[in-house]
């Protein structure tokens, strides 16, 4: 055999090993990330703070926000000792930075996805897609759906158990 088709050979490999592995990396960060601030989910809601609140489109509107450091100062006064501010937190309002949380729990550009005709239409629980967030002691550290189901499955099985429709051109672009 050639050696110069050797060497493409074991570069060709080596290239595509490097690209597995890039992208299982990437895939791992996005499961195992680490948020920047400790956010306690159960110690909001003991204190009667609805998702909405800080998740704006959660019940209304197209996409559920991630809560921006104006929304996390209009209770967490750095001069005050109640509620608590975590230093991380205090240090984004103190310098007045978004909070750069990693996003999770986001739709593919091709699917339509609508909070509001999920939880205002069709009354669903937060925790039926994201778990039970209001016991939740730390952020997501990935994405999560209790279901164990992934991807399309995951909508079509609620789809089919719930009823509704499973017309393509209703959640695909």
């Amino acid at each position: 055999m050639n050696s110069g088709v050797i060497v493409l050979s074991i570069g060709f490999l080596t290239f595509g090993a490097a690209i597995i592995y890039y992208a299982g990396s990437k895939q791992d960060e996005l499961d195992f990330a680490v948020q920047p601030v400790e956010y306690n989910h159960s110690k909001h809601v003991a204190l009667g703070i609805d998702c909405s609140s800080c998740h704006t489109g959660a019940t209304d509107g197209t996409h559920a926000g991630i809560p921006s450091t104006s929304t996390c100062a209009l209770c967490h006064k750095i001069d005050r000792d109640f509620p608590s501010t975590p230093p991380q937190l205090a240090r984004y309002i103190k310098g007045g930075e978004e909070i750069p949380w990693i996003q999770l729990h986001k739709a593919p550009r091709h699917i339509y996805f609508s909070h509001q005709r999920h939880v205002k239409l069709g009354k669903l629980d937060c925790a039926v897609c994201h778990g039970d967030v209001k016991t939740m002691e730390k952020p997501f550290g990935k994405s999560y759906f209790p279901s164990g189901l992934t991807g399309m499955n995951k909508c079509v099985a609620c789809h089919l158990k719930e009823k509704v429709t499973t017309d393509c051109l209703s959640c695909h672009r």
